[in-house]
């Protein structure tokens, strides 16, 4: 695994969280940008890599750089 596809993963998949908060919406009509469901989804997004980074930290070799994922998240 390489660390530009685990940060591919984390962009992706916060950009498709931020995109399904849309879908609880009644109307088409009520669809606007919301400044709350962009910091949510980055809030996932952030609390995804802590998650992921600890259940894959023996799959990326570099524990320095595990570290600074970690300390950039947290």
């Amino acid at each position: 695994m390489s660390y530009p596809r685990f940060a591919a993963m984390i962009a992706v998949s916060t950009v498709v969280m931020f995109w399904l908060m849309y879908l609880n919406t009644y109307a088409f009509d009520h669809v606007f940008y919301s400044q709350t469901r962009t910091w949510m989804a980055v809030l996932m997004g952030a609390v995804m890599a802590v998650i992921m980074m600890s259940f894959m930290w023996g799959m990326y070799p570099n524990k320095k750089v595990n570290a600074a994922i970690l300390r950039a998240v947290l």
